[in-house]
């Protein structure tokens, strides 16, 4: 490693910074000099400013607390995650290096803010403060690093914007014909608007045998006996649930009116009182015990469950299918489909209205009904479909046809793609450049 053109007190600083180190060990090697014990060690130094292990570690964590509450995985190894979140690190730390240097100054009540929003969406996405202390604690971080850490995230964000809108963006120029030249390009991959469908349907429910209902029923004595013990729900819920929020203690999250997928749940969570924990609620994916956490502004509530799934059995989808197969064919021996839909449908929500389901855009359905209304003409309709909910058949009411967008009609958004992406390279250089201005010392293991 060279030091030319470096600043000339920079050892100063150095062995400045190894005396503190020193200074701050020492009790700790007089306690246990036969037997060292590491509290924390720096990865990284960028300029003046040190990267400590715990930093590393808490970006880390943070970066996989964030795909998760985004409902993504992370699909490469540790190693690469830490390889990564420390080269972010050094690039912050360089970014906000070259804004001190040049007087920039950050809005620390609106980082402050920005902390205690994301703090709030957390709390609704967890159910309460208790529950994402819990989860922060099984991350390793108290409320109060992850509020640091946080803070030094938007912080360093907020000096990214002014270095950009500094350095960067006053150099990027975007002409029309490149926005143009990109919307050719990119024509196979533009946005366009989607077909529409006004649909009907018929459900016939796949119903659990009496065997399976009796079975669930014993476990649903049992969940709440455990109650009534006086145990705590999510220790019920860690026990009994069958749900993928089980070992979180049956957290679901925030939810507002219309939310859930079957109206029975959400007529029961928005009947709930705080704290209170519902009787047995039947869906069309087993039996639900629910319990208010906490209610949100705009009557949006924060709930739990217990969740036993009612297995079927073969012979009951046959049955199912039977009954599906019965009212097309009535339905194509000419009697009306919205009574064929009021008298069978088991879609309570549909069959009121003889089976009208409304207008949806295409890409708004679930692939399986996409792909069997794709071709499906006006008044005609589809083959039975078999769902986790029962079988299906649909009728389309009317189609609406799609478009492909104009570039008139994208090219302000496609001229703010074009111009982030000229912004990203010269960032990129601008960053490489940096590193030869400013001293980095990455340490080894």
């Amino acid at each position: 490693m060279t030091f030319q053109g470096r600043n000339p007190f920079m050892w100063q600083k150095m062995v400045l910074l190894a005396v503190l180190a020193g200074l701050l060990l020492a009790p700790l090697a007089a306690q246990a000099q036969s037997e060292p014990q590491l509290v924390d060690r720096i990865v990284a130094i960028v300029d003046e400013e040190a990267i400590l292990q715990s930093d590393l570690d808490r970006e880390v964590e943070l970066f996989r607390m964030e795909k998760e509450y985004s409902g993504e995985t992370i699909d490469v190894d540790g190693e690469t995650v830490r390889r990564e979140m420390l080269e972010r690190l050094i690039e912050s730390k360089l970014i906000i290096a070259a804004a001190r240097q040049a007087d920039m100054q950050v809005d620390d009540d609106a980082i402050e803010q920005s902390v205690d929003q994301k703090i709030q969406q957390f709390v609704e996405h967890f159910g309460s403060m208790d529950n994402l202390e819990r989860e922060l604690e099984r991350s390793g971080m108290t409320l109060g690093d992850y509020r640091n850490r946080m803070g030094s995230q938007l912080r360093d964000q907020q000096y990214l914007r002014l270095v950009v809108g500094k350095f960067i963006r006053p150099g990027v120029e975007v002409r029309e014909d490149e926005v143009r030249e990109y919307y050719l390009a990119n024509l196979d991959q533009m946005p366009a608007e989607p077909d529409s469908l006004t649909i009907a349907n018929i459900l016939i429910p796949v119903q659990p045998s009496d065997e399976v209902r009796q079975a669930v029923q014993g476990e649903v004595q049992e969940i709440q006996a455990a109650l009534a013990d006086g145990r705590a729900f999510d220790e019920v819920a860690r026990e009994f649930s069958k749900g993928p929020n089980a070992q979180r203690g049956g957290i679901v999250g925030v939810v507002s009116p219309g939310d859930l997928f079957d109206e029975n749940l959400d007529r029961a969570v928005f009947a709930m009182q705080l704290g209170e924990v519902s009787g047995p609620v039947v869906s069309s994916r087993g039996v639900h015990l629910m319990r208010l956490d906490s209610i949100q502004e705009g009557n949006r509530r924060a709930i739990s469950q217990v969740f036993l799934p009612i297995e079927v059995t073969q012979a009951d989808v046959d049955d199912a299918e039977a009954g599906i197969k019965q009212a097309k064919a009535r339905v194509d021996a000419g009697e009306p489909f919205s009574i064929v839909a009021s008298e069978v449908s088991g879609d309570p929500a549909s069959s009121r209205n003889g089976g009208v389901l409304g207008t949806f855009k295409l890409e708004d359905l679930s692939p399986q009904f996409q792909e069997a209304l794709a071709d499906v003409e006006q008044g005609q309709i589809t083959e039975p479909i078999l769902t986790p909910g029962g079988w299906y058949i649909f009728k389309l009411l009317a189609r609406i046809d799609g478009h492909m967008y104009t570039y008139d009609e994208l090219k302000d958004n496609l001229r703010q793609v074009v111009e982030n992406t000229k912004i990203e390279v010269k960032l990129a250089e601008y960053v490489k450049e940096l590193r030869t201005r400013f001293f980095i010392d990455e340490k080894a293991g």
